[in-house]
């Protein structure tokens, strides 16, 4: 594979697929979200994290390895809408890192938090 795009809802799997991308220096994006009732409202963050060749030191920092028993997201059928912003994130990414789209903050991890409607970059990629 040149390149692979993860959404997986089991951590440990997770974890072992990523170890095995960068092992072999194959670049990929990897999103999550972690959701969770409060106050008879769902509050949540999604999570767009890329990992290449050149940046991956923050991978182990941002990708969850262990599974969390209190995130409500497996119960929550209508979130459609979640999923496929998440999805539409990872692939601007992927269009930003292919050079279709401009790409001035070379961010490796992004998030969304539902609740405060806020884009968060970090771990911006060294550019010398």
């Amino acid at each position: 594979m040149s390149y692979v795009f993860l959404c997986i809802d089991r951590n440990g799997i997770r974890k072992k697929i990523i170890n095995h991308l960068l092992n072999r220096e194959v670049p990929f994006i990897d999103v999550g979200m972690g959701v969770n009732v409060v106050d008879d409202s769902l509050i949540g963050t999604l999570r767009v994290t890329v990992g290449t060749k050149v940046k991956n030191d923050h991978i182990h920092f941002r990708v969850p390895e262990g599974d969390f028993l209190d995130n409500d997201y497996s119960t929550n059928i209508q979130i459609a809408d979640l999923n496929s912003l998440n999805a539409t994130l990872a692939v601007i990414k992927w269009k930003k890192m292919s050079g279709f789209y401009q790409d001035l903050e070379k961010e490796s991890h992004c998030t969304y938090s539902i609740n405060v409607a806020q884009l968060q970059n970090e771990d911006k990629e060294d550019t010398l």
